[in-house]
This record gives structure tokens, sequence and C-alpha cells, in this order.
């Protein structure tokens, strides 16, 4: 950010964290942030929540955050009920509730009430199975707390899921736990939503902004009130209209509608000046006489820095990128010639860069009679041998 100010450039940072301010490492890493985003242009934060904690701890203008959600992939994310219902019949219990965690397994997710919970629930609910999916370290104590309890039919770890995978275990849920201790947005919840899972999460951080309270049931981060929620979930969610959730959540976090939202923030930027060395430096020195002349001296520095390697490497020997008509391309792609790129071998023997060939490697194969289709695709350096054919 701070060299991107040196070279005249605008500067967005995009924020899905949240930091605290009474610890030691949360006051010092707020120094830093403080100072390195001193001449930001602006910031997109994933939540409210966000926006609030990252406005008091970098010191940013308000009006310079801006609050736009994550979205979801509803083409990959999509409501599958046979999935459900073939467990269901396999399993023989048409009543049979799945509640699905899918997490990693650490203190910060909320590992230990997950813990805690599992037990209670089970000895409650006679038709409710856990489902849970995720790594790490508390992995051990989940199986511990199997063997002790004696639950391998009603608990099943999954261990660590690929993405590609993420979507047909949701599949086969009816409720989907969340039990985060801190969180910005929390996409977990959206993507289960958007299965048609009903969601019972812990209420923190930018969480409760995420879904309305049809889909979801919050609770405090404790196990008395995680308990109580997923109790009234189990009871009420063969009752609620799941199936109407996938469109809901599908027109409500689509990518278009971010990236949108997105471009305006560019737009905004755009129109913004771009600050001089002495703007930068009277920002450094409102930052006090420590880190103010600290601030100074790097800009300097950096500055002159910047100035050296300008004259031994001008900006005007930097190969520019040629603009391209998308417009006409989206309208005649072949105006634009044949696509098929190719790759002479050849060039490869040589110190210099692979030649492109925009023709077609049929009509041309009489040029590169020697190497035959396999050696012509490969990425591999040819030999020295095949070199050495060639020269001859």
């Amino acid at each position: 950010m701070m060299a991107a100010k040196a070279y005249g450039l605008k500067t967005v940072f995009t924020e899905h964290s949240l930091f605290g301010y009474n610890d030691l490492t949360g006051i010092h890493l707020n120094k830093v942030i403080k100072w390195s985003f001193r001449d930001l242009d602006a910031a997109i934060c994933v939540s409210h929540a966000c926006k609030d904690n990252f406005v008091l701890r970098a010191k940013v203008a308000p009006q310079k955050a801006f609050t736009i959600p994550n979205a979801v992939d509803s083409n990959r994310f999509t409501p599958d009920p046979s999935i459900r219902e073939n467990e269901l019949a396999q399993s023989g219990n048409p009543d049979q509730i799945n509640i699905v965690f899918i997490s990693r397994l650490q203190y910060r997710k909320g590992f230990d009430l997950l813990i805690r919970i599992i037990p209670k629930i089970l000895a409650q609910f006679e038709h409710v199975n856990f489902i849970i999916g995720g790594d790490g370290s508390g992995m051990v104590h989940l199986e511990e707390l199997v063997e002790r309890h004696n639950l391998h039919g009603r608990v099943e770890l999954l261990g660590g899921l690929p993405h590609d995978k993420v979507r047909d275990v949701l599949c086969r849920g009816h409720i989907f736990l969340n039990t985060s201790l801190t969180e910005s947005f929390c996409i977990a919840i959206l993507e289960a939503a958007c299965c048609g899972l009903l969601v019972v999460t812990t209420d923190v951080g930018g969480v409760p902004e995420v879904l309305p309270p049809h889909m979801a049931y919050l609770a405090k981060p404790d196990e008395k009130s995680i308990l109580r929620q997923l109790r009234k979930a189990v009871v009420n969610v063969k009752n609620i209209p799941v199936d109407k959730f996938y469109s809901e959540v599908a027109s409500i976090y689509s990518w278009r509608q971010v990236a949108e939202r997105t471009e305006r923030v560019y737009d905004y930027v755009m129109e913004k000046p771009v600050p001089n060395i002495m703007s930068r430096i009277k920002s450094s020195v409102s930052w006090g006489p420590l880190v103010g002349v600290w601030g100074i001296f790097y800009t300097i520095i950096e500055t002159l820095c910047l100035w050296l390697v300008e004259l031994m490497l001008p900006e005007c020997d930097i190969d520019v990128v040629r603009s391209f008509n998308t417009n006409a391309y989206n309208v005649c792609p072949s105006e634009f010639g044949n696509h098929q790129v190719r790759v002479d071998a050849y060039d490869r023997a040589d110190v210099k860069p692979s030649k492109i060939i925009d023709i077609d490697y049929e009509s041309n194969k009489m040029k590169l009679h020697v190497f035959d289709r396999q050696n012509r695709y490969s990425t591999v350096r040819p030999t020295m041998e095949q070199v050495e054919e060639r020269e001859d």
C-alpha cells in the first residue's frame, strides 16, 4: 500500500477480518495499520461490523469505507432433496434429522462448544445424527468423544473436505450448526442456506447481518444458548419451507451485484487526486512526534529510491498493455483471427522467448517437420541431440 502511493497509484483495501483492541498483538498491529493506511483511497468491508472494526482500528474516515458482502455461487450450491430422501430411506427412519457441522476444528471456530453440545442433543433426541466435516487439532477430541459415549452410529466424522464435496454433504442435512467465536461474515452459513438447510449460529461479528430471521436462529456464544436454539430448530425444521431458501439467497448474494458495487468503489477512487510527496509528509506528521518522524524519513527514502530506479530503468522502457476492444470482440470474435495458440518447440532451444504462432498446426507442419505433435506441445526444453540435429 505504501509503495503504491510512491508510484502514484490509487489504493483500495479489502478487509474481511476482525481484530481486538485489548491484547498486546492487536494494539501493536493496529499502530502499524494506522500508519500504513494513512493515504488509503478506499476500503471494502464484508459487513457493517467489519467496517466499524476497521474504521476504529485504522483511523480511516468512515466515508472511505464501503460495505460490500461476500457472494455465493448459486450455480454450485443448489438444493437436492433427493440426496436427503435417499439417506432417510436407507436408514429406515423417516423422522431422522441430520445436523451438519463443516468447519476447521479449532478454538476460534467454537470447537469446545461443539464437544459439549453433541452428547446432550443426542441424549435428548434419538432421531438426531451429526455429520461433521473438517480437520484440525480438535479431531482427536472428537474421536475420543465418539468412543467414550459410544456414538459411532450417530456421529459421522468425515475429516477434511475438498470444496467440491461440501455441497453434497450439505444436501444430506436438515440443520447447519455454526459455533464460531468470531466472524466478520461467515460464508459457510450462506452456502448452507442456499442448499436448503435451517441455520443455527452464534451471534458474533457480522453473522447477524448475513441471513434473515426465518433462515437462521441466533444464539449467544455459550453452551446454554446454543442448546436452546438447536432444540428449537430440531422441533421446527420439518415445518419450515426450506425449499424457498435457495431463491431468496441467490437473489440477494449474487456475484454480479457484488461486482457492480465493487466497480462503483473503483470509479469513486479514480476520481480522487493522487497525493504528492508534500501531502504524504504532512500526513505522516499528523501521527505524532515519534511515528511522524519515522514516517517522514521513510517517505523521503522511498522517494529517493524510486528516483534512482527511474534513472536506471526509465518508465518509458516498460511495455504498456495495449487497449483491447472488448465490445467488438463480444460481437464477433472471429474477426480477431484464429485463437488456436501453438508454441514452436524450436525456439525453446535458443535463449529467447518462445514463438507464439496464431496459425493452425496441420497447415504448417511442413515448416515444423522435425518435431512431432507430442514434442511440439511439450513444455520441456529440447535435448542437446535435438538441438544439434536442428543445427545440422
